[in-house]
């Protein structure tokens, strides 16, 4: 059956996805905005919602070949899907599906994303990514202050590029940290919560037009007739119908028209 095919291909993806590399990312290491989707990734999302492979057995096995190593990046972000989707939706999932984004893949925007979706638990998640982009370094150690102050610059960008709130995140930036571009990463920010409020207005408009227009045409067909068809049976008796009271109409109007006459002949002779 189709279920049964999806456990055989589950398996042959995960046995040989250290050969042909679909286990890893490649740029764990730069913190880009999202990475292509793989096929194993494609997979999960079309088989999982038919229980043709269980969650439970997915996880323990992607967990099983992930090995004890947090910052690995076999299947981080197939294990990360599977958690969210599937898990039990606690604190320590989230905590869990965090620390893929971020320390398996070292992807700063899909982390930043996961936090902004996950409304139940995003406080916990927001402090975790800013103590991880905050956390002080030695104070002989240049090159890592430098880094540290680029990686709270590149938060703001995916927090800005989420639509979180920057004003909460600019308060928490540390007294001493230097981010290179700071005032042009907000003023960009900024213009662009901009263009995304007027696109949002004129969507509005246009959604508000396109109802009132519906609703004309909706209007206009209601008042619009309809042909009826009529089988030769019923067309004889509605024309029988018609007949009778047409015939009901002419006696009726006969007879008015004789007690007028009668009416008018009464009062002449009253008045002679």
């Amino acid at each position: 059956s189709i279920t049964d095919l999806h456990r055989i291909q589950f398996s042959l993806f995960v046995e040989f996805a250290e050969e042909n590399g679909s286990g890893r990312n490649t740029d764990a290491a730069s913190f880009t905005e999202v990475d292509k989707e793989t096929p194993f990734m494609a997979f999960l999302k079309a088989a999982l919602p038919h229980a043709g492979v269980q969650p439970e057995n997915v996880r323990q096995m992607l967990e099983s070949h992930r090995g004890s190593r947090i910052d690995s990046p076999v299947f981080a972000r197939e294990l990360a899907f599977v958690i969210e989707k599937f898990g039990r939706g606690t604190e320590e999932d989230a905590k869990e599906i965090l620390d893929l984004y971020l320390r398996g893949l070292q992807n700063l925007y899909l982390a930043v994303s996961f936090a902004e979706r996950s409304k139940k638990h995003t406080g916990i998640l927001w402090d975790i990514l800013v103590n991880y982009c905050t956390s002080p370094p030695a104070p002989d150690d240049a090159e890592q202050q430098i880094n540290s102050g680029s990686l709270f610059g590149s938060l703001l960008e995916a927090a800005a590029h989420c639509g979180a709130d920057l004003s909460s995140l600019v308060s928490k930036i540390p007294p001493g940290m230097a981010i290179e571009g700071l005032r042009e990463k907000l003023i960009s920010s900024v213009i662009d919560y901009r263009h995304k409020v007027k696109i949002h207005e004129q969507a509005s408009k246009i959604q508000a037009d396109d109802k009132v227009g519906v609703l004309r045409e909706l209007s206009h067909l209601s008042r619009r007739g309809s042909r009826i068809s009529v089988s030769p049976s019923r067309k004889l008796s509605i024309i029988s119908t018609k007949l009778s009271t047409k015939s009901r109409l002419q006696n009726e109007r006969t007879r008015l028209t004789n007690i007028s006459a009668f009416t008018s002949d009464t009062f002449s002779l009253s008045i002679r």
